[in-house]
């Protein structure tokens, strides 16, 4: 009687056992299908295409110009875009722009995001030490900027000495630097003078 008893209780566990089974990969596929729904919400199916035929026309733009692979990609997608437009004006009425330019710009502004960027950061990084060349505050902050101007000026001119013609650019941007640095130094000169004189005169009036 035990021994039925365990047969039936072991076919009851089975039984449990695929349920929870079951039930898992019903969860799993509930899972699976959430995260595809809002993968296509977030990057809707045609901007998944163009992306997948730019790649494969990257692949074909890259042989022929290999150091110019972001240029490459936005040739793809604006020539896809075209492509498609085309195609899209033959077999319908009804063409919308506006579908076409939004999936070209959700791959083209992530793509060319960062090197704005960068450009962003190299220009304000550039004028931010223009500023502190021409227009220096302090005289120590003056002669720290000149004795760095200079010895980089003498370190790119000593190094290039053997091939002056080739890096001539370089040497200019060098000497540009350490000239602009020479008359910042000259404007704080002048403008401590200026302020010297200018204290000189109120103090004698001040006495008279």
């Amino acid at each position: 009687m035990s021994a039925i008893t365990d047969f039936f209780q072991k076919i009851q566990n089975q039984i449990v056992e695929i349920q929870t089974t079951i039930n898992q990969i019903k969860t799993s596929w509930e899972n699976f299908q959430k995260f595809w729904d809002l993968f296509f919400t977030l990057v809707p199916w045609e901007v998944l295409l163009l992306l997948i035929f730019s790649v494969i026309l990257l692949s074909i733009f890259s042989s022929i110009s290999p150091s110019t692979p972001k240029a490459n990609l936005t040739i793809s997608v604006v020539f896809l875009a075209f492509l498609w437009l085309y195609f899209w004006s033959l077999f319908s009425k009804e063409v919308s722009y506006s579908k076409v330019i939004f999936s070209s710009l959700y791959i083209l502004i992530p793509l060319h995001a960062i090197g704005v960027g960068q450009w962003v950061y190299g220009f304000g990084k550039k004028m931010y030490w223009k500023k502190r060349r021409v227009s220096p505050k302090q005289w120590e902050a003056a002669l720290h900027q000149i004795s760095l101007d200079y010895h980089n000026f003498m370190g790119k001119a000593h190094g290039f000495h053997n091939a002056i013609p080739e890096n001539r650019e370089t040497i200019e941007l060098e000497l540009n630097r350490l000239e602009t640095s020479l008359q910042g130094i000259k404007t704080l000169l002048s403008n401590r003078k200026s302020m010297e004189a200018t204290k000189g005169d109120l103090d004698s009036k001040t006495v008279s």
